[in-house]
């Protein structure tokens, strides 16, 4: 008898980092105000081992998070060994209001995202992974992020950095990334098609049972988004994986400072 094991998620996971601060320095009797927002993300997956035997991986988003404002993250996954992560740094700072003048700010947004994936194995023998988004994040406002995983060993990022400085004379916006896979195995095989049948005491071939005989089925990997994030606004990202060893990554940094815009 062969088992069948199911992994089915529906579950919203938000996490968010919100951080807000101002400095200052400067020669004695002169002061300096400024925002600095930064996002620091690792994410490591290595010498691991799965075997997959007609497992089927389920992960989806329906009929969420519509209408939703502000800082929102969704994170779904379904197998083993998957990474996600949404990940928010907000910094704003008016050095006329701290410190009764400013001189020299500057207004710093960056963001730094690792991904590395090595030495895996995985096997799957005839398992579907599926993973979707239908219907969600319609008319969402704001930062959103979404990450759908289906499988084995997928990195998933969402992240946003945004630094304001009322008068900053200077704006620096970053983005970094390293996305790094390799010495990896991935070995997909067809597998055999069960189904339990109500008058039957026992397990037999989806096309009836036959001595000797086993119908197969292939490795089956989906990804799909369809009816979602119609008329969105805002920074939006949407990370969606099925199989094995994807790394996926939306990064947004902003720096803006009034002092250094275009006069009008």
């Amino acid at each position: 008898m062969k088992t069948s094991l199911t992994l089915h998620a529906v579950a919203l996971a938000v996490t968010a980092a919100l951080a807000a601060g101002a400095y200052a320095g400067g020669a004695p009797g002169t002061y300096a105000g400024g925002s600095t927002a930064r996002v620091a993300d690792t994410q490591l997956n290595h010498n691991n081992r799965v075997t997959n035997k007609e497992t089927k991986n389920d992960a989806s988003i329906d009929e969420s998070l519509n209408a939703a404002t502000g800082n929102v993250g969704a994170n779904v996954a379904a197998g083993d060994n998957n990474q996600q992560a949404n990940a928010a740094a907000i910094s704003t700072a008016d050095a006329l209001f701290v410190f009764g003048q400013y001189l020299g700010q500057e207004a710093n947004a960056s963001i730094a995202v690792t991904q590395k994936a090595h030495n895996n194995t995985l096997t799957n023998y005839g398992n579907p992974n599926s993973a979707s988004v239908t219907d969600s994040g319609n008319g969402a406002q704001g930062n959103v992020g979404m990450n759908v995983a289906a499988g084995n060993y997928n990195q998933q990022k969402n992240d946003l950095a945004i630094a304001s400085s009322e008068q900053a004379t200077t704006a620096t916006a970053a983005v970094t990334m390293l996305q790094d896979s390799y010495g990896n195995v991935t070995d997909n095989k067809v597998g055999d098609v069960y189904e339990v049948g109500n008058s039957l005491n026992g397990v037999a071939s989806g096309l009836g049972w036959f001595p000797g005989y086993r119908p197969q089925t292939p490795v089956v990997n989906t990804a799909s988004l369809s009816g979602s994030l119609n008329d969105a606004s805002g920074n939006v990202g949407v990370n969606l994986a099925a199989g094995g060893g994807n790394q996926q990554s939306n990064a947004l940094a902003i720096a803006a400072g009034c002092s250094a815009c275009v006069a009008q």
